[in-house]
């Protein structure tokens, strides 16, 4: 019984002894199986980045916004007007024993840009002598005189002068749940019958030959830019009928919208001196800028050269792929006080959609109105944050990973010295996939009116550094 005891005893022993060398046979047999070459690298790099403002040339007008006015602030003077076609509703008629009444131009506008409370003048012409093909792309700096003669007998009704604050007439949306404020234009005996006399509705292209449009200015004012949501026409008109013998009047209207049909062209003037603009370069050391629509944008430039060397090196010149490559651009000066306290220097906001995009794609991107894809542009909206003491701050932040992988795995001759990026507010298109996630389906310039001050990548206090994560295969 003794003797069985003792060997019980070992065997307890000896088990957690066979399981420790177990462990440790087990633990290197990965390693030891996979060759030297075949082991994933990981590598973390810091890298500075240069910022300074440049101003780009012109772009194609979008009709994601349309303003109308004239305004001053601290960067500039802004002038905008518009020219815009009217849907032909194919096939319609009028119907017969039918005459004109009036007809009427509408002008919706959802809110505006300065001093509601200063008075604006506002007409309306027909385009008399050219119209626009629906596939062209125009510019912002449209020559007017290509469109319109400039005669006063092409005006549709009376000039309005008003303030934007306090409108004379208003609809109510129920999809807004809010008014809508609008300014009428009530056309001349001699217009009216010229529209009314139109019956060719045959085709987009046919009712343009006849009528080409109109041209919408602001002609008195300087302190308020309206954003205007849309554009139409009414035509009032009555027709008679014999019902059960007696002859009935019916009174009735049809309306010609502008919209996404039809061709708009926002034409914008957005001048800032050149004394300005020299001003404003002078302090990039410290601030940069971007202004919409004056197209003053801000470039960073990342050192690209030695960012694919050191990235390689780094990694055993194994393949690299970028995991994470964060970017935060810092806004400045946002505004948080009382709309109706806002002074002009106040005016511009910061902008919604901020998209950095390769300097050398940024044209095509919007001539093409191509949908960004992260190795070229990449969209940020405008985020607040609060720091531990509750104090907000607003930035725009990218992850370059996707781009600065395709940069870094060129041949070396192909990697440029710098590489040139460009903030630039943008308007953007969504669409929802299948899992219910958001993207992007196409972007234009921002037309309306912004001015994103943001702290410099060189500045002393917090220079702006990428932090780059990769790893090699």
């Amino acid at each position: 019984m003794k003797h069985t005891n003792s060997l019980y005893l070992f065997i307890c022993l000896l088990i957690p002894l066979c399981f420790v060398g177990c462990k440790n046979d087990l633990s290197t047999t990965g390693s030891e199986v996979l060759p030297t070459e075949d082991a994933i690298l990981v590598n973390v790099d810091t890298f500075a980045v240069r910022s300074a403002i440049v101003r780009a040339g012109e772009i194609y007008s979008s009709p994601d916004s349309l303003l109308l006015g004239e305004a001053v602030n601290r960067f500039g003077t802004i002038h905008a007007d518009l020219l815009t076609q009217l849907v032909c509703p194919i096939g319609f008629e009028y119907p017969e024993n039918s005459s004109v009444d009036s007809v009427c131009v509408f002008v919706y506008y959802n809110s505006y840009y300065g001093d509601g409370n200063s008075p604006m003048q506002v007409s309306v012409y027909e385009m008399d002598k050219s119209t626009f093909d629906f596939t062209t792309g125009y510019r912002t700096t449209l020559p007017l005189d290509d469109y319109w003669s400039g005669d006063e007998a092409t005006q549709i009704g009376n000039s309005r002068i008003f303030t934007a604050a306090m409108p004379t007439d208003s609809i109510y949306s129920s999809t807004t749940e809010t008014y809508i404020p609008f300014l009428r234009f009530k056309a001349g005996v001699q217009f009216a019958d010229k529209f009314f006399a139109i019956r060719d509705f045959s085709s987009q292209e046919a009712f343009n030959n006849i009528f080409k449009g109109l041209y919408i200015s602001s002609d008195f004012g300087s302190a308020t830019v309206l954003n205007v949501s849309e554009v139409g026409l009414a035509v009032y008109y009555n027709f008679t009928y014999n019902l059960e013998g007696r002859d009935t009047t019916v009174q009735d209207a049809k309306l010609f919208y502008s919209n996404a049909e039809v061709r708009k062209v926002n034409r914008l003037d957005y001048h800032i001196p050149d004394a300005d603009y020299n001003a404003l370069k002078a302090v990039q050391d410290d601030t940069t800028f971007v202004v919409s629509p004056a197209h003053i944008y801000t470039e960073l430039k990342l050192p690209m050269k030695q960012m694919s060397s050191d990235i390689v090196s780094g990694l055993n010149n194994k393949r690299p792929y970028v995991n994470r490559a964060r970017l935060r651009a810092d806004v400045l000066n946002v505004y948080r006080g009382q709309s109706s306290a806002r002074t002009p220097n106040d005016w511009p906001q910061p902008a919604n959609y901020m998209m950095l995009c390769l300097a050398d794609s940024l044209q095509r991107l919007f001539d093409d109105n191509a949908a960004p894809v992260s190795t070229v542009a990449l969209i940020s909206t405008l985020t607040t944050a609060y720091d531990s003491l509750g104090n907000p701050y607003d930035y725009y932040e990218y992850d370059l990973a996707d781009l600065l992988t395709e940069q870094i795995r060129k041949t070396e001759e192909e990697v440029p010295d710098t590489l040139s990026m460009l903030l630039v507010p943008v308007t953007v298109s969504t669409a929802t996939a299948q899992t219910g996630a958001t993207y992007y389906t196409s972007v234009h310039p921002d037309q309306t009116i912004t001015a994103t001050t943001l702290r410099s990548a060189q500045t002393k206090a917090a220079p702006l550094n990428i932090e780059v994560t990769a790893s090699g295969f």
